[in-house]
Order: structure tokens, then C-alpha cells, then sequence
């Protein structure tokens, strides 16, 4: 077994019988072979264990079989695994074109300045819009490159990257424990702290498939959220103190937008909790009193709007519904 490959891609899988093969043979097909494929199987109740045993013939395909402890723990245990120069994570329900890992390779082995920290490209998934500022960019570059990569959304998604292995090393980045969302956000906002450049590139060749079961339509617990709000505060502060001597007005209304989102999320969220109805009541003042910039308001999509104007629009209308409906948890 080659025991330095270029690239490890990590992939946590969990009851994906029906769409882990098409994952692995997408891998397979690679044009380009110098990479290990990682499949951490996180307790899977299904047949997974029986499909990826069929892979491991091939001499760069590594099992890793742990009781479940969810995606963050999963993709952790694949990074304490992986050999790679360079980490790629995949889920089990999403595919790659044959010339996934050849791109990237191609923008390692050009006339760009090495090594490169990060590289980003697109992403085939209706809810992430494509990027438009491609390059090299160094340390006074950087921020040019941020904002846009946050309002976008390209910032919270970890599949249209790859990532220096010696760097998540180094610097101690994991993903963190018991946070089942925005998991992937927090990881890159951990990480971009620590890069020297990156590479934008506008391929697009990872299919994202946004099903109806995954991960991110379930249900968030209030203080989940109030934990994912404090994690997210702390690592958006550390980039700003970072590049303030950089123009960050595209970032900081990325991060406005996203503050906003997340307060009307903990709002309903708090309908499933036993907090009295005036912190509620509270909570959407907070939201009506800051007055957000209509540069902000205009980057949310249709259904954000319709909340954010119940709650601000007629305050008075919008706590007697939301009321009712929290007495009668149909929120």
C-alpha cells in the first residue's frame, strides 16, 4: 500500500445503503490515482458494512467501523486516519465527476506559489450560488476573496474544498463535538483563521444532493442553537481582528445576514422549550430593535422574509400568533 498519497478523502457514512456505491464508484473513476479513500462507518444499521467490505480490495481504500457518535465524531476519526498531503471530505449521498481530484491536482502542480493552503471551487447544489472571483490570492488578498465566499454560502459547505492536511494538524482543528448543524461552518471558519492563501477555481464538479432526510431538515434544540450562535460569534470576531487592516464590508454583512438567520431560528426554536412566553416575546424585540440594513434583508431567501416581517412589521400581531402557537406547540 502506497503509504504517501496526495490526497485522503474522508467520508462519513450512516445508513446509506442506497446511496454510498454510487459515492465509492464516482471515486473509483478518478482520472487521477493518487489518493486514499477513508469510509468511517458510524454505527450504520443497514447494509453499509456489507458494501463497503466489497471495496476493500482495493489497496487505497481504508474502514474505519466505530459505534455512533454522529458526522463531526466520524469525520474526526477519518482526519486521525488520513495520510494525505491534502484532506477532501465527501458525504455518502453526494457523487463526483471523474476529473474531481485531476482539477485539483492541476492547481497543484501549475505555476501558482506553493504550497497552497486552501482550494475552493463550486459547488452543483440549487442553494449555493456560484462564485465569480477566481485567482490566487495571498494574505492581503484574502479578504477580497471572504466575502464573497460568505454571502454566497460557499463559506459553510466543506465539499467543493480541498484542505492542507499539515495545517488542520499543526493547529489542532477538529469539528466540533455534539453540534449537528453547522458543523461544516465551523470547521472552515476554524480553519480560514489560519491560512496564509488560497486558490479560487470556477469547476463545478461535485454533485451535491440536498435529500428531504438529511441532517440539515431536522429539528434544532434551543440551546444547540444558542451554542452553534456562541461558536459562530467567536470564530467571526478572530477573522475580522485578523484582516481589519483589510476591506471586510462584504464579509460583515455575510455575517449580519447569517446573525439574523440564526436569531429567528432560536426564536422557533424556543416554541419547543419551557420558557415562559415573555422570553420569546423578548427575543423577538431584540430582532425588531436592530433595525437590519436593507442590504442585509435583501439576501434572505422567501421564507426568512416571511418571518422576519411577522416579527417585525406588526410586533403586536406577530406576538399573539406566535403566542397561540407556542401555547399550542403547532410552531
Amino acid at each position: 500500500m502506497n503509504d504517501k498519497y496526495l490526497f485522503s478523502i474522508i467520508i462519513p457514512v450512516y445508513n446509506a445503503e442506497k446511496t454510498i456505491m454510487r459515492t465509492l464508484q464516482s471515486l473509483l473513476l478518478q482520472t487521477f490515482k493518487n489518493y486514499e479513500i477513508i469510509a468511517v462507518n458510524d454505527g450504520s444499521k443497514d447494509n453499509c458494512a456489507a458494501i463497503l467490505d466489497e471495496f476493500k480490495q482495493y489497496n487505497n481504500f481504508k474502514v474505519i467501523t466505530q459505534n455512533n457518535a454522529g458526522v463531526s465524531v466520524a469525520r474526526n476519526s477519518g482526519l486521525e486516519a488520513a495520510s494525505g498531503d491534502y484532506v477532501i471530505f465527501i458525504d455518502a449521498d453526494d457523487w463526483v465527476d471523474n476529473d474531481f481530484l485531476a482539477i485539483f491536482h492541476q492547481h497543484l502542480s501549475s505555476g501558482i506559489p506553493q504550497p497552497l493552503d486552501l482550494m475552493v471551487g463550486n459547488l452543483k447544489c440549487d442553494r449555493v450560488g456560484d462564485l465569480s472571483t477566481y485567482g490566487y490570492f495571498d494574505q492581503q488578498g484574502i479578504p477580497d476573496v471572504l466575502g464573497e465566499i460568505e454571502l454566497s454560502d460557499n463559506i459553510g459547505y466543506l465539499h467543493n474544498k480541498c484542505y492542507r492536511r499539515k495545517i488542520i494538524d499543526d493547529c489542532g482543528i477538529r469539528f466540533t463535538k455534539g453540534i449537528s448543524m453547522s458543523e461544516d461552518l465551523l470547521f472552515n471558519l476554524n480553519y480560514f483563521y489560519y491560512i496564509d492563501n488560497l486558490f479560487v477555481f470556477d469547476s463545478a464538479s461535485y454533485h451535491y444532493d440536498d435529500v428531504e432526510n438529511s441532517l440539515s431538515k431536522k429539528r434544532v434544540l434551543y440551546e444547540e442553537l444558542l451554542d452553534r450562535k456562541r461558536y459562530l460569534t467567536d470564530l467571526y470576531e478572530r477573522l475580522l481582528v485578523k484582516y481589519k487592516n483589510g476591506d471586510m464590508t462584504r464579509f460583515s454583512t455575510g455575517i449580519t445576514k447569517r446573525k439574523l438567520t440564526l436569531d429567528m431560528q432560536i426564536v422557533t426554536a424556543m416554541y419547543y422549550t419551557t420558557l415562559n412566553i415573555n422570553e420569546v416575546r423578548n427575543s423577538i424585540k431584540r430582532i425588531k430593535e436592530k433595525r437590519y440594513p436593507e442590504n442585509v434583508l435583501g439576501l434572505l431567501n422567501r421564507s426568512e422574509k416571511v418571518k422576519y416581517h411577522v416579527m417585525n412589521v406588526n410586533a403586536r400581531a406577530a406576538y399573539l400568533v406566535l403566542y397561540m402557537l407556542f401555547r399550542l406547540r403547532f410552531f
